[in-house]
């Protein structure tokens, strides 16, 4: 299949990821792919990556390599800030941004009693909580 001239196809690198408030990461081996050979795009909550790297040979011949990888988003994170940038030791490193947690607030006072109608309901995600007090 692959020689070591080539190493480890990029498709059997298992990505890693980080999740927990900070920035979306996923890591893929393309060690053997140039930067210009190379596409990144998101396409139904995916990242899709893809490459093509063609060698003429001595023989006359060519070789060509390519893959395409298909990475799903998860829904914390924003598809519109996923960005990729290429390490020099050929590692693609895909980022993106955490949808922050969104909250509802009611714009009356908290004085003035309840203004609701009777039936009406008043969407409220749950309260961030409190920062401590030092």
């Amino acid at each position: 299949l692959y020689t070591s001239r080539y190493g480890e196809p990029p498709s059997r690198s298992p990505p890693t990821t980080t999740t927990g408030g900070e920035p979306w990461k996923v890591c893929v081996n393309v060690h053997s792919f140039r930067a210009a050979e190379l596409n990144v795009k998101t396409r139904d909550g995916f990242v899709e990556v893809s490459g093509k790297h063609e060698e003429k040979q001595e023989e006359g011949g060519i070789v060509t390599k390519n893959f395409t990888k298909k990475i799903q988003i998860p829904a914390e994170v924003d598809p519109l800030t996923v960005f990729a940038s290429l390490s020099p030791e050929g590692v693609l490193i895909i980022e993106a941004r955490q949808t922050p947690p969104y909250y509802l607030f009611s714009s009356e006072s908290s004085q003035g009693g309840d203004t609701r109608e009777e039936g009406q309901e008043e969407a409220m995600a749950p309260e961030a909580p409190e920062a401590p007090v030092l």
